[in-house]
């Protein structure tokens, strides 16, 4: 599902089905009987340059940006056209019922949801120490304008599940 306005979101699940990134089946079997998975759907720089100049070339109005263009696509109606457009995808949350006597960390999690063969960014790091994750952010403020596709900037998560049950949520958001 999409995740809309925060309370409802839309059902993508035909068009989310279509993106080749995304395994139909897992590869291990010792992933849980439920679990939800969060990601981010998008579509590469050089893809969306091609489209545009595709729809020049046609006398077609381009569209605006990458970002927009997915999001817009993973909501049309039809998924075979959702099925042209080369869509990418990077999981980066797993949550299930008691994911912390399954894993101790959310590490730990993307390691396995790897093994479960989910697509994970492999530009994500594990840092031990603030300065680490400083440099860590200095070093994508120039590099970002190197990926393949647009990013706002980093995340920064805590990675000790106890931790981030310590640290609790706000109305909106986690602390953590």
């Amino acid at each position: 599902i999409t995740r809309g306005d925060g309370m409802q979101g839309d059902d993508v699940t035909n068009n989310v089905k279509t993106i080749r990134s995304i395994p139909h089946q897992l590869k291990q079997q010792n992933f849980p009987d439920l679990f939800e998975i969060r990601g981010e759907i998008f579509m590469h720089k050089s893809a969306f340059v091609r489209l545009n100049q595709e729809r020049e070339e046609n006398d077609e109005q381009t569209y605006a940006n990458p970002r927009n263009f997915a999001s817009g696509t993973i909501k049309l109606q039809d998924s075979r056209e959702v099925a042209k457009r080369p869509l990418d995808c990077f999981l980066y949350f797993l949550y299930m019922e008691n994911r912390n006597k399954t894993f101790q960390t959310h590490w730990e999690s993307l390691a396995a949801v790897k093994q479960w063969g989910f697509h994970v960014s492999e530009h994500s790091k594990l840092c031990s120490s603030i300065d680490q994750v400083i440099d860590f952010i200095h070093y994508w403020d120039t590099e970002r304008h190197n990926l393949s596709f647009d990013i706002d900037g980093i995340v920064i998560k805590v990675n000790e599940y106890a931790y981030q049950e310590e640290l609790g949520f706000t109305a909106k958001s986690p602390r953590w």
